[in-house]
């Protein structure tokens, strides 16, 4: 009878363990499943944590490369630009140097063409002084130093054909090409004044001819140096070139 209570007892006591054993088994089942809940958690917050720093990276970069296009472009276009600058200035200079070359041939011819026995005598009591614009339009260059150098009349833009008058009545002592000047016609008109025109696309006078004020002359051009359609007009006395606008 005692075997047998100490065999009950026994059995009990295993299956408690047992039982132990299990429930401890269940909890750290638990225990696992938890840690590795929230490993996962921490994986996925990392995991959107990286994305979007991928994202700011990339945003970032877009941004630093469309900075660098426009800076580039902005380079590039300054550059254009300073070229085109510097073209038109020595386009400019050439056309004043080229200009400056002829101009005591010009005088000269102008002065031996007023001392001759055929230069123009104004009719009495016309005046020499009172020239109008030879052509129509805006002053684009006035008369003075420019780039360093003289320039000795005004010019006058106009559209490529438009008609030239002449600013007073007198006789054309030279109509013809001259380097710098292109197509140029020059007036006497007594009293030691005279009128040049340069730049002409073509002359519609001829040397020897008196014309009268205001009579067409000649057509805007751009020929000899000249960087477009415009008249080059002078007035000189005694050959020597004076302010336009003085006498206008």
């Amino acid at each position: 009878m005692l075997d047998q209570f100490d065999y009950f007892n026994a059995v009990a006591k295993q299956d408690k363990r047992i039982a132990t054993e299990v429930a401890q088994a269940k909890e750290q089942v638990r225990q696992a499943r938890e840690e590795t809940k929230k490993v996962k958690l921490h994986v996925a917050s990392e995991t959107q944590v990286i994305e979007v720093r991928a994202q700011q990276v990339v945003v970032v970069r877009d941004r630093l490369l469309a900075s660098k296009h426009e800076l580039s472009g902005a380079r590039a276009q300054k550059a254009h630009r300073l070229a085109i600058t510097r073209a038109t200035e020595k386009e400019f200079v050439d056309e004043a140097d080229a200009l400056a070359k002829v101009s005591a041939a010009l005088t000269a011819r102008i002065q031996a063409a007023q001392s001759s026995t055929g230069s123009y005598t104004p009719p009495a009591g016309e005046s020499s002084h009172g020239l109008v614009w030879p052509a129509q339009g805006p002053v684009t260059s006035p008369f003075g130093m420019r780039w360093g150098r003289m320039h000795e009349g005004i010019d006058i833009g106009a559209g490529y054909g438009a008609p030239i008058v002449a600013a007073a009545a007198g006789r054309v002592i030279y109509c013809g090409w001259e380097e710098g000047y292109g197509n140029l016609t020059v007036i006497d008109h007594g009293n030691g004044l005279a009128t040049a025109y340069g730049h002409q696309s073509s002359i519609a006078v001829a040397c020897g001819q008196d014309v009268a004020q205001g009579q067409t002359i000649g057509y805007i051009g751009s020929t000899g140096h000249s960087t477009g359609p415009h008249l080059h007009f002078e007035v000189r006395v005694n050959g020597s070139p004076v302010d336009p606008l003085g006498y206008l």
